[in-house]
């Protein structure tokens, strides 16, 4: 049987597409953190760190034994082969990594990336699209450790890139009324992400509303100044500018646009 695991959204394991119930925080929590590590070693000492925490008990790692021994028994009845091998000093949960969806939204987030390089419109439009449905909610809901919350953070960030170039794919092809409504929404939910910004700014110009766009570089600068007291960094300041001048590099005939405003605005706020 397929043994999947999802941890884009609420914690949910399957088989053959069947639920599999998961319960108890330590065994939820063993499991979504070897399912990050799936097909690789996670040391012991890592796990009960993550797992147990603070946790001084001199029979911690008896407890650890005895979690991964009852996740065994349950996933066992899933799946032929040993779903967690015991190694020297650690635990391999023995997944295919495309049957983790953080893996697999990785993965085809690297596929399309390389095919938006090639030109390849059409298939990275495809990837981008199926990496981002994976997401159902919040990266490792419901899991409240802090090695969980890294590991959603960092989630998070993967998913809102793939969103920021999926979203110049589309520009580039001509789809600026259709992203609109979604560059707004994910404007308002990340109002400091200055490369979604300059998106909806283009977006707007695009779609004969110049002046919404000015609208959302004054709105940019307020944020940031209200909020860190500084001002934005100057690829959103080109973009601005060109909004003003109504540069005709701004139009959907120049292909070059995006690389020499949108992208600027990301690596400079990298730097």
């Amino acid at each position: 049987m397929a043994l999947k695991i999802k941890i884009l959204g609420p914690w949910e394991v399957t088989a053959d597409d069947e639920p599999v119930k998961v319960a108890g925080e330590r065994r939820v929590g063993l499991l979504a953190r070897l399912a990050l590590s799936a097909g690789h070693v996670v040391p012991a000492e890592q796990l009960l760190a993550d797992v147990w925490g603070q946790s001084t008990a001199a029979t911690a790692a008896k407890q650890l034994h005895i979690v991964v021994s009852k996740i065994r028994d349950l996933l066992s009845r899933h799946q032929e082969n040993e779903v967690i091998t015991t190694v020297a000093g650690g635990y391999r949960l023995n997944v295919e990594r495309e049957n983790v969806d953080a893996h697999l939204f990785t993965l085809l987030s690297g596929r399309a990336g390389a095919a938006r390089a090639r030109g390849e419109a059409a298939t990275a439009d495809r990837l981008f699209q199926h990496a981002l449905t994976l997401w159902r909610g919040g990266a490792l809901t419901g899991i409240t450790a802090p090695w969980a919350q890294v590991e959603a953070a960092r989630l998070e960030e993967e998913r809102l890139m793939a969103l920021e170039d999926h979203a110049d794919l589309r520009l580039a092809a001509g789809d600026h009324r259709a992203l609109v409504p979604m560059l707004t929404a994910h404007t308002l939910s990340h109002p400091l992400r200055e490369r979604a910004r300059a998106q909806l700014m283009l977006a707007l110009y695009r779609a004969s509303r110049a002046s919404e766009a000015l609208a959302v570089y004054r709105d940019t600068r307020s944020v940031m100044v209200g909020d860190l007291g500084i001002e934005p960094g100057p690829g959103l300041r080109r973009m601005q500018e060109a909004v003003l001048r109504r540069d005709p590099a701004l139009d959907l005939a120049s292909p070059a646009m995006l690389m020499t405003l949108t992208e600027r605005v990301i690596t400079t706020a990298r730097r």
